[in-house]
């Protein structure tokens, strides 16, 4: 959490809680695509918590730090966007940092080329 004086800046200003955005998406997506038991319980477990997670961490949040949290919780959101589109808060891609945006993709390419060697099946049509 940033100063009380100092407001939501780069990737806080879309979410409080990017990683666990990102768990959801990645579960999901594995859940939508892999049918079987073993998949719905490992994915399964992982989109409960993200889902979970960002409320519990809120909650404790609040509770440590209170003034200063409900002002930084003013101008945030735990829905992606969500602040922004209701004017609490603004888009700045700048903050975001490009090397930050390459980096993810750089990595999600590594992973998509190798996700057959690492994991047995290919995410790609062949």
């Amino acid at each position: 959490m940033l100063a009380e004086n100092e407001p939501a800046r780069g990737i806080q200003r879309i979410t409080r809680h990017p990683f666990l955005w990102g768990v959801a998406l990645w579960s999901l997506m594995h859940l939508l695509l892999n049918g079987d038991l073993a998949s719905v319980v490992f994915f399964g477990s992982f989109l409960i918590l993200a889902i979970e997670g960002p409320f519990s961490i809120d909650r404790k949040r609040k509770k440590t730090s209170g003034d200063a949290w409900n002002r930084f919780a003013a101008v945030t959101s735990n829905v992606p966007f969500m602040a922004i589109i209701e004017g609490r808060n603004s888009l700045k891609i700048g903050e975001l940092g490009w090397w930050r945006a390459l980096l993810a993709f750089v990595v999600y390419g590594v992973f998509l080329h190798l996700h057959k060697t690492l994991f047995g099946v290919s995410p790609l049509p062949m």
